[in-house]
């Protein structure tokens, strides 16, 4: 027998916990149900399916080339139009998929994977050296054309060289022949041409080369005589890579990462120029005069012993105490990284600066991803203060990226994916919510362009001698002379948003 009131209660609370779990079940509907619809297509992963053992090279490449045709399932990027060619290119890849050796089957595969034409999705690690052979020299990129900046003994004669053509075909065609295999602007798979160019097996899977063996370059030598020569291509001394490499890295001789052991640089002897002192140094930072902060971020990621956020905090800490008016912030080696970590530093650093002050931000086709982010904030904050300098950024300021990469089951080839949108030239609005990386409706900002005002790029002559165009001898921001800065401080898009070219800087070369 139940006491007076005892159903009642009983029935008030069955009622209390009906009506609340109408309630959340209603807020999972209208808030988590709608959250995970958006996050989804960002946070999907590529299908990992499983494939028999394979015995022939051509069952091989079809279990890979059956594995790349589920790209589009991931990849976001993709208008109808380019999956359609995606799903042609990779039917006409297996229709000879008997004939493709592992360097076949990479440029084949990066021919269709580049037609997303976003400057993050492509397939990695296409360089001589890292799973490919390569001839022994090393190229780099100037505002004159293609140099030799580093080489093995025996071609040490080659330093300095000017390289005018390879197997026959002239440089500029070369880099018209390549584009086609690097997704993204026309200065990104323009960067990353000297990976290629060292490798006869990548250059005779793009039909660039009649032998995967060596190639035959011809070299206006450092002392003007014209040279043909035959380089023999040696084996890959690294395994491939699962991500980017970047060519300007190599522009240094510092470290490791540079040179094989007992190799020759062009730099070798020579007072390296600031941006190239700590290529493999994330960030740092020196006043190369009173009133002027220098800082160079190399990546946006943390590294022993202090993390990138804390870093920046303390440098704008310390700059504060000081009568700081201009401050560079080089970016031109940056190949990206995690740009939440730089958000505070991009905010904080504008204020620091006097009224007057400029902010000066240097940028290169190595400047890339979260490197761009980076740039498009400092901008932003600085308004009419900023000035970019150097060439133009490697991807648009509208690009897709996050995402993640898949490995080709049986040639290991890694293949990067992207699955949100940025936009860093006008910020992500309300309608893009399904599209735009979340969190930038946090971080982004409106940027506008982000071309140099600018346009500068160090030639071969000035390179070799250790000289930066960007910072003079004075240590000012400046191009030719002493009277420099006052002239770059005048600067700012808001009076003069055309490209700028000083006397003395030679322009980069036009790009297709």
């Amino acid at each position: 027998m139940r006491r007076d009131g005892e159903f009642p209660k009983r029935s008030w609370r069955r009622r209390w916990i009906r009506r609340f779990t109408i309630a959340v079940t209603g807020l999972l509907v209208l808030v988590v149900a709608p959250l995970a619809v958006i996050l989804y297509p960002t946070l999907k992963r590529y299908s990992q399916e499983s494939f028999p053992t394979a015995v022939s090279k051509r069952d091989r490449n079809l279990q890979d080339l059956a594995h790349l045709r589920r790209l589009p399932e991931v990849e976001r990027s993709f208008t109808a139009e380019n999956r359609a060619a995606f799903d042609q290119a990779i039917a006409a890849i297996e229709q000879r998929a008997g004939e493709l050796d592992r360097a076949g089957l990479a440029m084949a595969a990066a021919k269709a994977v580049a037609l997303a034409d976003n400057g993050h999705t492509n397939v990695l690690g296409l360089a001589g050296d890292h799973g490919f052979n390569a001839v022994p020299i090393r190229l780099g990129w100037f505002a004159d054309g293609l140099f030799v900046i580093a080489a093995d003994d025996d071609r040490r004669h080659l330093l300095g060289g000017q390289v005018l053509g390879v197997n026959g075909r002239a440089i500029a065609a070369l880099v018209e022949a390549l584009r086609t295999y690097v997704g993204g602007p026309a200065n990104l798979a323009r960067e990353f041409v000297p990976n290629l160019l060292i490798s006869p097996e990548l250059l005779n899977a793009a039909g660039l080369s009649e032998t995967a063996n060596g190639s035959t370059f011809e070299i206006r030598l450092a002392e003007g005589s014209a040279a043909s020569a035959d380089l023999a291509a040696e084996p890959a001394k690294y395994p491939s890579l699962t991500a980017q490499l970047w060519p300007k890295r190599n522009l240094s001789p510092t470290g490791d990462a540079a040179r094989p052991t007992r190799w020759r640089h062009v730099l070798d002897g020579v007072a390296l120029p600031a941006y190239l002192s700590r290529p493999d140094t994330n960030y740092w930072h020196d006043y190369p005069a009173a009133d002027l902060l220098y800082v160079q971020i190399n990546r946006v990621s943390d590294q022993a012993p202090v993390d990138t956020s804390r870093y920046l905090s303390d440098m704008l800490d310390e700059a504060a105490k000081k009568p700081i008016r201009n401050a560079i912030v080089d970016l031109r080696l940056n190949r990206g990284g995690d740009y939440t970590l730089t958000a505070d530093f991009t905010r904080r650093l504008p204020q620091l600066l006097l009224p007057t002050g400029k902010l000066f931000i240097l940028t290169s086709a190595n400047t890339f991803s979260a490197a761009i982010s980076t740039a498009a904030r400092l901008k932003h904050f600085a308004g009419t203060r900023a000035v970019l300098v150097g060439e133009p950024v490697g991807d648009r300021s509208q690009f897709w990226g996050e995402g993640g990469l898949t490995l080709l089951p049986n040639a290991k080839i890694a293949v990067r994916y992207t699955t949100a949108f940025h936009d860093w030239e006008h910020g992500c609005g309300l309608s893009q919510v399904t599209t735009c990386f979340l969190l930038n409706y946090v971080y982004d900002v409106p940027a506008g362009s982000l071309q140099p005002v600018v346009t500068l790029a160090p030639n071969f002559a000035d390179y070799a001698a250790g000289k930066d165009p960007v910072m003079s001898g004075s240590h000012a921001p400046a191009g030719t002379g002493p009277g420099a800065l006052k002239r770059w401080t005048r600067l700012s898009p808001a009076s003069d948003s055309a490209p700028r070219r000083w006397s003395g800087c030679r322009r980069h070369p036009s790009r297709r």
